[in-house]
């Protein structure tokens, strides 16, 4: 990607390019992200804790703050 691209404004300057078409790829895959929902002790990881080790549990969020930020919503990606 050869472009810099901040705003709405030089994604659709950058239309008809490569730049264009990645970004538009990396907005999609920005659609989703995991979060951990675990349930930590207090104190878990903190100098001291003795108790069990629990292992995360990662689930994907949807998440569209980011393509909202360029003015799309979700069934643009669809």
């Amino acid at each position: 990607m050869d472009q810099i691209i901040n705003t709405r404004e030089d994604l659709d300057a950058a239309q008809g390019t490569t730049s264009y078409d990645t970004f538009m790829a990396y907005l999609k895959g920005s659609m989703s992200r995991k979060q951990n929902t675990a349930v930590y002790p207090e104190g878990y990881g903190q100098p001291g804790y003795t108790g069990d080790i629990i292992e995360p549990i990662w689930v994907d969020v949807e998440d569209l703050s980011t393509i909202e930020r360029f003015g799309f919503i979700k069934a643009d990606f669809s």
